[in-house]
């Protein structure tokens, strides 16, 4: 019984840690959209389509919509059927579909931004990643960007690959603006009040968000 009840916080502990509704979770996806609000601008003002591709269940697309990016220019592609229904759902007049960032549902120059946050480092192979990576340009307008939030340092989980800046590069050229950001997820989930300073410790960031303009 005290093993039973030992699995049960221990269930709850980690569903806490991850639950969307998590102080640090929402304070380290508020930090990346604070950073992308400064970093595109342009792209975010224009009438392109703003693609979230890999969208799971629409945060970013909601969230975008709330910052006054019109529904009718987002975009939400996402592999699991599930989650793009979720998605579309969730953000109402937004076009969401089921579908692979290998393979973007998107006509060629169509988007002024393509987002890429925590898909590339969930892909199995550099193959993979290139393949994204070159969709993602294949779609992007004149003057658009892609923006890319992903791990800069190791990780234990053993789903997610560390991709460097060197195979961004190889795609989207040498002209990277990168910013760290993101208190490393452990400690931002117990951070509380304190994610603000404790992410201002630069040794203590442990993600990156990159922005190309191919």
């Amino acid at each position: 019984m005290e093993q039973v009840y030992a699995d049960y916080r221990q269930d709850s502990r980690r569903r806490r840690a991850w639950s969307a509704g998590n102080a640090g979770n929402v304070a380290m996806r508020e930090e990346v959209l604070r950073a992308l609000l400064e970093l595109v601008p342009g792209p975010l003002a224009g009438g392109g389509l703003v693609l979230d591709a890999g969208c799971g269940t629409g945060w970013w697309l909601a969230r975008l919509a709330r910052e006054g990016v019109a529904t009718e220019r987002l975009m939400g592609v996402d592999l699991l059927a599930d989650r793009a229904r979720a998605a579309g759902e969730r953000v109402p007049g937004v076009r969401v579909v089921e579908g692979d960032v290998r393979r973007l549902p998107a006509p060629a120059g169509s988007c002024s931004l393509v987002l890429l946050f925590t898909v590339l480092s969930a892909m199995g192979s550099a193959d993979d990643v290139r393949l994204a990576l070159g969709e993602a340009r294949r779609v992007l307008a004149r003057g658009g960007a892609v923006a890319i939030w992903e791990p800069r340092v190791w990780t234990p989980n053993p789903h997610t690959r560390l991709v460097g800046l060197r195979e961004l590069r190889a795609v989207l050229g040498a002209e990277l603006e990168v910013r760290t950001v993101t208190l490393a997820p452990p400690l931002a989930r117990r951070a509380g009040r304190l994610y603000g300073p404790l992410v201002r410790i630069a040794l203590l960031r442990t993600h990156r968000l990159v922005v190309a303009r191919p």
